[in-house]
């Protein structure tokens, strides 16, 4: 066999063998429909690092299957010319999905086309029959899973009319494939234009009205040319659609969610920025991170303690802003927060609707536990106090003993405290509860803003079966560790010193993890119950 034609051979053989490959992992896919117009087309720009294949990805032919890789319309039957197919929220959909659900293989059927009204989606139409057609073959190697659309700014002048158009949509569309609990998840236009608010408000009443579905907020983004969403925008677009779908499935599943809100260390007073510390300017990002944290619904949101740097009068600001939030706030004690009068320590409890410093409810099958890290420290009691002395005391045996963490501004857990600490763990685990504790200060990693007395309540907790994750803030850079026992020890980062335009997290509960889905540069994460 010459040169030449062995390589020839060598080329076709591995060419059929990368298709046999492909072949064989697009088989078992749960399968998402991805609809709508010229957003859910993409007309964004194609970043770089956005252009390669999504492992574990498959897009539909129309024929066969092909990994998943920008732009995701390119097959689509209705489509416009190829030139305009670029960026959509298919692609961050796809990627947070398989984050979401690593053992499975997705499959996305793609079929949008800009300028495309409601009215041409409906039963009857051309687009409405390459849809369903599309849908059923692809079915053959997997399972529809759900449907995201995006469309609306072509009817976005009549707005009172649209809700019952989508609702008439989807319930052919689930007929058509008989399936009635089909997961639907529809996004917000732009608001880039005042024209289009109408609209988005009118979708906000779809979960109402039509059962499994869900809506993605569009607040946080931004356009090119006042309608079609950016890259980053069309990314974080995708991310929502897949938590929304996500927790559509679960719940399919008969397992219930619910989320709950985090922020740590606003550290808001009214002066200079000092290093990374932007005093002032974290009002503007405390301001815009609320709207992220309202549009995961959660049930409550917990602040990690020093909601002030300095002053009692800090106070007023943040909590004005707070009051935007629509969720109750539990606010954990941190340290700032007792940068204060020594005349006014009392009354801070009582300001932040935490006059106890510790307490606990439970939702669910979660036992959720406040701490007070401030119960034994120098900063949380006027200078003389019984626990000032207490204080005094342990920072000295943890400086004998070279302890990195014997600092002023650390602060740790009372006798009193304790034994109730230990009692909540106890009880939860005798009843077959998971326990979640929140303390301004962490239990690890020993970088020295950690707990004083760690070490105790890792040795009467931290081997608990039932404690499943420790949530803190005071380490501004934040932190995570998972400790031998399986403990997950999550260090907030602080909103004082965010780059970002909004900071915090979500994190939706399920019966065996816990999703936290990040706010700003906070990361994603998934942790396990053990």
């Amino acid at each position: 066999m010459s040169v030449s034609i062995k390589s020839l051979f060598l080329i076709l053989f591995g060419w059929q063998l990368c298709l046999q490959v492909s072949a064989q992992g697009a088989k078992d896919l749960d399968i998402y429909l991805a609809i709508g117009q010229s957003n859910m087309a993409g007309r964004a720009t194609i970043q770089p690092d956005l252009s390669g294949p999504l492992e574990g990805v498959f897009l539909f032919t129309g024929e066969d299957w092909v990994p998943a890789r920008n732009p995701l319309n390119i097959h689509s039957t209705i489509r416009k010319d190829s030139s305009m197919q670029r960026l959509s929220p298919a692609y961050g959909f796809a990627r947070k999905m398989k984050s979401l659900q690593s053992n499975k293989n997705l499959g996305l059927v793609v079929n949008a086309k800009g300028g495309s009204a409601i009215e041409e989606w409906m039963p009857g139409t051309p687009f409405f029959r390459d849809m369903l057609q599309r849908a059923r073959l692809a079915s053959r190697d997997g399972i529809l899973r759900g449907v995201i659309w995006h469309q609306g700014e072509s009817n976005a002048d009549q707005a009172d009319l649209y809700l019952d158009q989508i609702s008439q949509f989807i319930g052919a569309l689930r007929d058509s494939l008989s399936l009635p609990e089909l997961p639907f998840v529809a996004g917000q236009l732009s608001e880039a234009k005042e024209s289009r608010k109408p609209l988005n408000k009118k979708l906000l009443l779809l979960p109402e009205k039509v059962p499994h579905t869900a809506v993605v907020l569009s607040f946080g983004t931004t356009t090119f040319d006042s309608t079609h969403f950016d890259s980053p925008s069309q990314v974080l677009l995708g991310e929502r659609y897949a938590d929304k779908m996500n927790t559509l499935l679960k719940e399919n599943q008969g397992e219930q969610s619910f989320a709950f809100g985090l922020i740590a260390d606003v550290q808001y007073a009214d002066a200079e920025t000092a290093g990374k510390r932007n005093y002032r300017g974290t009002l503007a990002i405390l301001e815009q991170t609320i709207p992220f944290l309202n549009a995961f619904d959660p049930d409550f949101i917990v602040s990690l303690g020093d909601l002030i740097d300095r002053d009692f009068a800090s106070f007023a600001a943040p909590l004005g802003l707070l009051e935007a939030a629509n969720a109750p706030l539990h606010h954990v004690w941190g340290n700032h927060d007792f940068s204060v009068a020594d005349s006014l320590k009392a009354k801070v409890g009582d300001k932040l609707g935490n006059p106890s410093g510790y307490y606990s409810f439970e939702k669910g099958n979660l036992v959720f536990l406040m701490l007070n890290g401030m119960d034994i420290s120098l900063e949380g009691h006027p200078e003389g106090t019984e626990n000032y002395r207490k204080a005094s005391e342990l920072m000295a045996r943890l400086e004998a003993s070279g302890a990195n963490n014997a600092k002023p501004w650390n602060g740790g857990i009372g006798e009193k405290q304790m034994d109730w600490l230990v009692s909540e763990v106890r009880n939860a685990e005798e009843s077959g509860k998971k326990v979640l504790v929140f303390c301004h200060y962490p239990l690890l990693p020993e970088n020295g803003l950690h707990l004083l007395n760690n070490q105790e309540v890792l040795a009467k907790i931290g081997h608990s079966p039932a404690l499943v994750a420790w949530f803190s803030g005071h380490h501004h850079e934040g932190n995570y560790v998972k400790d031998p026992q399986g403990v997950h020890h999550l260090t907030l980062q602080g909103m004082v010193e965010a780059q970002s335009p909004a900071s915090g997290a979500v994190v939706r509960v399920y019966s065996d993890k816990l999703i936290l889905h990040g706010i700003g540069d906070e990361m994603d994460r998934i942790l396990e119950f053990r």
